[in-house]
């Protein structure tokens, strides 16, 4: 997980057996020209390319978009650049979304998969439990993946919205998680407290830019996760890369 964007890389032993990346973050761009964002250097270059590269992974089995987001998907091309890349797992609808397609089209991978919770052949290591319905890609169309690893039960949320965190969990009455990948960024419009209840996370983790122009994360999340004795790491002061094996 790297800054603002949400970037999450979950390889399994032995020898990266199975190498998957949850969003590949990307940058937010406001008033800036079109010449100018196809010039600008994609930050997964220099982090999570790189480090893959020295540790010798040159494919990437399964790359989970959450959602159409450009600080989630926006460093999409870099990767289907410069390594190889089998799935590319969408919601179900967003492989009809032109703005997302046309990410798709500056590199090369093998297949684009759209998924909900009910998609039984779905790649790799995770679980989804959102979306139950197509959607374009939007925040209430995020995936929502949970999964274990080092014995803990982790579950990444996308920027699922407090709605449908709701209608999840009552679909889902026994979901339980130790680690959260806390909902858009710390935002107000996640984390509902019955949510965070219900859950019974034991760490928290939000990835927020310094200083970034929505004031992520909001206080109302940090005072539901402290009420609820959840540890929080936040990406503003906490270490910003976050790799998983188990």
């Amino acid at each position: 997980m790297w800054g603002q964007g949400d970037s999450f890389l979950v390889r399994t032993p032995p020898q990266n057996q199975s190498v998957n990346i949850i969003d590949t973050g990307g940058r937010l761009t406001f008033n800036v020209s079109k010449w100018q964002r196809k010039t600008d250097n994609y930050q997964a270059e220099r982090t999570v390319i790189n480090y893959l590269k020295s540790i010798g992974v040159k494919t990437v089995d399964n790359i989970w978009i959450s959602h159409q987001d450009a600080d989630h998907c926006g460093d999409l091309p870099v990767y289907l650049q410069k390594l190889r890349v089998n799935n590319v797992i969408v919601p179900a609808g967003m492989e009809e979304n032109p703005h997302f397609l046309q990410r798709l089209k500056s590199g090369s991978f093998k297949q684009l998969i759209p998924i909900t919770d009910q998609t039984n052949s779905q790649p790799g290591i995770f679980e989804c439990f959102h979306p139950n319905t197509l959607g374009t890609g939007k925040n209430e169309d995020s995936l929502v993946l949970g999964g274990t690893f080092g014995q803990q039960r982790w579950l990444f949320t996308g920027d699922l919205d407090r709605d449908n965190e709701l209608k999840m969990l009552r679909k889902y009455p026994e979901l339980k998680t130790d680690v959260l990948k806390v909902g858009h960024h710390g935002s107000k419009t996640a984390s509902d407290p019955r949510f965070i209840q219900q859950l019974r996370p034991q760490v928290a983790w939000i990835s927020a830019g310094k200083n970034n122009r929505y004031n992520h994360p909001n206080q109302e999340t940090i005072e539901t996760l402290t009420k609820n004795n959840v540890k929080i790491m936040n990406t503003q002061h906490d270490d910003d890369s976050i790799f998983l094996s188990g």
